[in-house]
């Protein structure tokens, strides 16, 4: 193997270590909540009312979509 084999090679395995600790970086993503003043601000626009079950449905929601996507 010549030199510029071997530069290739290891250019070739940087760049996989790279790709490698994107790959990681994007998949453990902070899980980003909405707050409550959120939900209710949707509520109230879909539905022009806001109950407690509005509240307790959409935070029932909000953890499965977590629990699902961490």
């Amino acid at each position: 193997m010549n030199e510029e084999d071997e530069e290739f090679n290891r250019i070739e395995r940087e760049a996989a270590m790279r790709k490698a600790a994107v790959m990681v970086a994007i998949t453990k993503r902070q899980w980003i909540g909405l707050s409550l003043a959120e939900i209710q601000d949707l509520a109230e626009k879909d539905h022009k009312v806001f109950h407690p079950i509005d509240l307790t449905f959409a935070l029932a929601t909000e953890a499965k979509l977590k629990e699902k996507n961490t």
